[in-house]
């Protein structure tokens, strides 16, 4: 069985994979300059949550939120509905952690 944080690390792969792959639509949110700038905090993250700092658990939420930073791309880029899946995978996840 695979622990929270490895499906979380899963989820944050599959966000990666799309903005890297498919141009993303940064007009609707303020907090990303670029796909570049999106992929480093998502690698950042990923990479703290490996060393199990319970403070990217808290960032990554926060991205997650329904009209948050990834939910605003994804609905203005084409992928809403893939959002939508991993935002409530990850919300399931987040809370069985007890990091926080």
């Amino acid at each position: 069985m695979r622990s929270e944080s490895a499906e979380i690390l899963e989820i944050i792969d599959h966000v990666l994979r799309i903005i890297r792959t498919v141009p993303q639509d940064l007009l609707w949110q303020n907090r990303y300059a670029d796909e570049a700038e999106l992929a480093a905090e998502l690698s950042e993250l990923a990479a703290r949550i490996r060393r199990g700092d319970p403070s990217a658990l808290a960032d990554l939420r926060y991205l997650f939120l329904p009209t948050g930073p990834l939910c605003e791309i994804a609905a203005s880029s084409g992928w809403l509905e893939t959002y939508t899946t991993l935002g409530n995978r990850f919300d399931e996840l987040h809370g069985r952690l007890r990091w926080i």
